[in-house]
């Protein structure tokens, strides 16, 4: 299948033995094999390249999303290669901000753990992905069925380079609009002035400007200087300390997200996952709060 994939994406048998490593008269065969066994003809030849019949066409969109779903099955297989592994699915927020200035002293801590970690925003199927600790901020992310609870309460500021710190603390201040930095995060700029009383800008200022996936990109434009960011103080913290960053004024909304945790703990390195479950709670300092779950 793989000979048949590559020749109808790169529309050459030659091309298609180069990229797998293989002759072009091996392709050839492995193609006309299968144009035997499906009684239908996949290509026509059209001088030195192929080109896909209807039937092709149609069988390669079937042949590629199997090809997908096999390498995506034999990728989610590495983790049992290592049998220390915890696999964490996190919020790049979480993972970017939080986490990563902290992987020194996690290794440290727990040098007989193997941390696998994925932070891709990839919607997480619990009865098919294969995981051991779940971390988002997302409202409707804890729909688990299994017992949650609050590892952060993420209480949002807004943050300016410090060149720009003057004029951003003025427009808070009702003064004239500044470039204004959005996240997809549950906390927009709408919300976070109506909480603390501030007047939003007229016009389209308040939408304005680019919107980031990811709250490390949206930090890193921010420390350069483009405009101001809403973001969690926690994860704020790193750009901050740094001296990239500087919070305006004292403006806080407490209590804005909170990101919860999931822990899967099962058979398979169950010592390592309740170990970096207690660790990301001591490192978070916050009273566990128990959520429920779907289901109790």
């Amino acid at each position: 299948m793989e000979g048949f994939e590559a020749a109808a994406r790169l529309g050459s048998f030659a091309a298609a033995a180069q990229e797998l490593g293989l002759t072009q008269s091996a392709i050839s065969h492995q193609v006309r094999n299968l144009e035997e066994a499906l009684g239908h003809a996949l290509f026509r030849r059209v001088y030195r390249q192929v080109v896909l019949t209807d039937a092709g066409r149609d069988f390669h969109r079937t042949v590629r999303d199997m090809l997908k779903v096999l390498r995506g099955g034999v990728s989610r297989l590495a983790p049992y290669r290592k049998a220390n592994s915890v696999i964490v699915y996190a919020d790049a927020g979480f993972a970017g901000c939080w986490l990563q200035p902290r992987l020194g002293r996690l290794m440290a801590d727990l040098p007989g753990m193997d941390l696998w970690l994925d932070s891709r925003g990839l919607t997480v199927d619990f009865d098919t992905t294969e995981l051991d600790i779940f971390l988002t901020d997302a409202p409707d992310g804890g729909d688990t069925g299994l017992p949650e609870e609050v590892l952060l309460r993420l209480d949002h500021a807004v943050y300016a380079a410090p060149a720009l710190a003057q004029a951003g603390a003025a427009f808070l201040d009702g003064g004239s609009p500044v470039p204004l930095l959005h996240d997809e995060g549950p906390v927009d700029w709408a919300g976070w002035l109506a909480h603390c009383g501030l007047p939003a800008p007229k016009g389209d200022a308040l939408i304005a400007g680019p919107t980031f996936t990811a709250v490390p990109a949206l930090l890193g434009a921010a420390a350069d200087g483009l405009g101001l960011a809403l973001a969690a103080q926690a994860y704020a913290a790193p750009w901050v300390a740094r001296g990239e960053l500087v919070p305006l004024g004292d403006r806080v909304w407490e209590g804005a997200a909170h990101l919860t945790m999931v822990v899967r703990a099962k058979g398979r390195g169950d010592v390592h996952v309740h170990a970096l479950a207690d660790w990301l709670r001591a490192e978070a300092g916050f009273p566990v709060v128990e959520t429920g779950g779907v289901g109790g």
